[in-house]
């Protein structure tokens, strides 16, 4: 023993000896403590702790020093920013404080806290009771009890002192003059997220699980977690996933970080299967429902929206919603790709629940867009019936649109003085850019009734009163290239700053290269704009938002388009054979 001690302790001292010596040359690559960190880790799991000349700290001061990172790290105040965000870190509470009644020191008091980020897959435990948990693992887990499990472990390592152990590395490498680089702080905090030796995180396992089941979860959450972890440990060691990708949005590199911190997955599940047969549990108890499992399901949705997997994102939310049928962005979200799928009918039964439980302008909106496509006749007097149904004192911004998407109806019904009398009803004291949306609203219903003159001075009059708002030059340019003035709709979108990209200038682009003749830059644009958003490839959806003109020019691009990805899939297959 003494050997690998010796051994560990050169090992650590020579890592610290390299990073100095390329912070004194100041070499241009990025120099940071995580390759001590983890030296740190990795020399625990291969060789004994080294010992420390210190004594055991109290409960006070492990409390103090966990105060104390915790300031240093930013976790305080603990104000996490939106409604899903704050959901899960009272769930985080609610379960974790319910498990660590369990705990045997009881001296330690404990707390709670998200890290709202997807891509961190991982969780880990401060001195003092502290538990940090990442979206991107919480993301991972299907039910309560695996969330009771994941708090039991970490719960385990402040209860039987391996967190506060390995702050007393932190406290040793000050002694020997490393300050610099275990500070209280970030660097800091990251010793503990690099993981223990693997008893401590196989005794994590067993006594969190201990602390989860005395709280009443079923042991069986920390086994189902165990077998995920398994598979997703296998297949981020390959390569990525499709089945991954649907379960989270989450990067690779931070499975495989997480993975390379613990045990392997398929040994912690055979110590868990070992430790419920010996403590007589009955592994057939059924799970909790996760309830912010939903917020998961609608990440998954929304990237998979994204990636153009509309009919995975439309099962994901609906997934969400057999959970909680009254969770407005599950409803908002399946009203947004279903339009994006082409399905306006099942964009109105969506887009109305919505508007139930969010009045807010955008579902309204959506409401209307695909009311027009479904039913413009009889579109006005449901979305009358449905306005006397909701409370729009909720969100009294989206009283406007529910009253422009009415006229834009009636306007498409034949009724032309409509939109006036919309537009002489406005309310006083709107801002600049919410009356530039309503106009840019009525212009669009101008447009899809096929009266582009009356459209073009709508947007021009936005344009001339706020000309800073370059959303309304992107409009112009659909509603010039349909009356034939390509030089002009052209010079409107050459008044867009070319950053961030806009995909509708891109399509936009597309179409008045085509009708000018210069066929190869069209299918250039078109190209980006598509690869850059799905819906572009869905025939229905620009028939839905544009004009049968664009929708034939755009008809011609997608067949195109669609041949040129057959063609590169066709020169994969053969690469791939040879």
């Amino acid at each position: 023993m003494k050997g690998r001690t010796i051994l560990a302790a050169v090992l650590l001292l020579a890592g610290c000896a390299a990073l100095y010596v390329l912070q004194r040359h100041k070499v241009t690559a990025e120099i940071t403590p995580r390759p001590i960190l983890y030296l740190v880790a990795d020399t625990e799991r291969e060789a004994e702790r080294i010992p420390l000349a210190l004594t055991r700290v109290s409960d006070k001061e492990e409390n103090d020093a966990g105060v104390q990172l915790v300031r240093d790290y930013g976790l305080l105040p603990d104000r996490p920013s939106g409604q899903d965000a704050v959901r899960i870190l009272n769930e985080l509470r609610r379960v974790g404080t319910r498990v660590a009644a369990n705990v045997h020191r009881k001296g330690i008091y404990y707390h709670f806290y998200l890290r709202d980020d997807p891509g961190f897959v991982n969780a880990f435990a401060l001195p003092g009771g502290h538990i940090v948990v990442g979206r991107g693992l919480l993301e991972l887990l299907e039910s309560e009890d695996e969330l009771a499990a994941v708090l039991g472990h970490e719960i385990s390592h402040v209860d039987n002192r391996h967190a506060i152990e390995r702050l007393q590395y932190e406290l040793a490498s000050r002694k020997l003059g490393l300050g610099e680089f275990y500070s209280l702080g970030s660097a800091g905090v990251q010793i503990f997220q690099a993981g223990y030796n693997k008893d401590q995180e196989l005794e994590a396992d067993r006594v969190g699980l201990d602390f989860a089941v005395a709280a009443g979860y079923s042991p069986a959450g920390a086994v189902t977690l165990m077998q995920r972890f398994e598979r997703l440990e296998k297949e981020s060691s390959e390569k990525p996933s499709s089945a991954v990708e649907e379960l989270a949005q989450i990067p690779f590199d931070s499975l495989r970080e997480y993975f390379r911190s613990h045990p392997p997955a398929s040994e912690r599940a055979a110590a868990l299967r070992a430790e419920i047969r010996a403590r007589g549990w009955n592994p057939s108890r059924a799970q909790q429902t996760l309830p912010i499992r939903t917020i998961f399901l609608a990440d998954a949705a929304e990237g998979l929206d994204r990636k153009g997997d509309f009919k995975g994102s439309i099962q994901h939310y609906q997934e969400a919603l057999q959970k909680d049928r009254d969770y407005a962005r599950a409803w908002e979200g399946l009203a947004k790709v279903s339009w994006r799928s082409g399905d306006a009918a099942a964009t109105v039964t969506a887009a109305t629940e919505a508007v139930r439980r969010a009045p807010a302008p955008a579902n309204w909106g959506l409401l209307g867009h695909a009311l027009a496509v479904v039913d413009s006749h009889g579109g006005a007097s449901a979305l009358r019936k449905l306005a006397e149904e909701v409370n729009q004192t909720s969100n009294p911004k989206g009283l406007p649109w529910r009253n422009l998407e009415i006229a834009g109806l009636e306007f498409m019904g034949g009724r032309g003085e409509a939109l006036d009398e919309f537009r002489a009803q406005l309310p006083v004291g709107l801002s600049g850019r919410e009356l530039v949306d309503l106009q840019q609203e009525m212009a669009w219903w101008m447009y899809r009734a096929g009266k582009l003159d009356t459209a073009e001075k709508e947007l021009e009059s936005a344009r001339q009163s706020f000309p800073q708002i370059t959303d309304t030059y992107l409009e112009l340019a659909w509603v010039l290239t349909d009356l034939g003035r390509q030089a002009d709709a052209e010079t409107m979108l050459n008044k867009i700053q070319p950053f961030p990209v806009s995909i509708s200038r891109q399509a936009a682009e597309a179409v008045i290269e085509w009708r000018t003749g210069r066929r190869d830059e069209a299918k250039n644009s078109f190209r980006l704009a598509a690869e850059n958003d799905p819906a572009w490839m869905v025939p229905r959806w620009v028939e839905n938002n544009y004009s049968p003109s664009v929708a034939g020019v755009v008809g011609q691009l997608q067949a195109i388009e669609i041949a040129r990805r057959q063609k590169e899939l066709q020169e994969k297959q053969r690469h791939a054979g040879d």
